[in-house]
């Protein structure tokens, strides 16, 4: 099944695209802090509560749960959402499923070593200098502290099932009535390129 986040193995199918959107800049849809806790929940709170759909929707598994009852939509793919909503918008994951791969960190809890992690897997092995979030083309770029590891049931997308996770993620505030972009991707020699683009109808 093809998914709209961000993950291993569409990233080398993408990076030859070098386009970006550049439409109006967004009505709301600011990408929150990282330490920021929006009705209640810490981005490490959030990566547990997810993690099981967002694997299992990644390998298009049977088993996958529905998407998890959390006051935010989980954008994992064009939607139609309700004024006031906000999103919540995972871009790449990393799991131990399958059995932990080499260099996987040995301390979930250590942010700095997932983030080290994710940085050697993807930001410094494709080229890529940092994650981005685009909202109707105003482009925010992603440090690591949007980087968190958590654990958590056990993951759908191997064998055996992973239970440690690691995800790069961000909040966004609500958007405001009407048609949006809102695009993943990376800086690339310091230009800012979207690797896959969600349209949100908000109404």
């Amino acid at each position: 099944m093809l998914n709209r986040t961000l993950f291993l193995k569409s990233l080398l199918a993408v990076l030859s695209v070098l386009a970006c959107t550049t439409t109006a800049r967004a009505g709301g849809g600011n990408v929150l802090p990282a330490q920021a806790d929006p009705r209640g929940y810490s981005l490490s709170g959030i990566a547990v509560a997810t993690a099981v759909f967002n694997t299992g929707q990644m390998t298009g598994n049977p088993a996958t749960p529905p998407p998890p009852n959390v006051p935010f939509h989980v954008l994992v793919d064009d939607a139609t959402v309700k004024p006031g909503t906000m999103l919540y918008l995972p871009i790449f994951v990393a799991d131990d499923s399958g059995g932990a791969p080499a260099g996987f960190p040995a301390n979930i809890a250590d942010q700095d070593a997932d983030a080290d992690y994710l940085d050697d897997l993807v930001l410094n092995g494709f080229g890529v200098e940092a994650f981005i979030v685009q909202v109707d083309g105003d482009t925010t770029v992603l440090d690591d502290d949007y980087i968190t590891g958590t654990t958590t049931a056990p993951l759908l997308d191997g064998t055996p099932g992973g239970t440690h996770y690691i995800v790069s993620a961000a909040f966004l505030t609500p958007l405001t009535p009407g048609k949006h972009t809102v695009a993943i991707g990376g800086l690339i020699g310091g230009k800012p390129v979207a690797f896959i683009t969600m349209h949100v109808n908000v109404r």
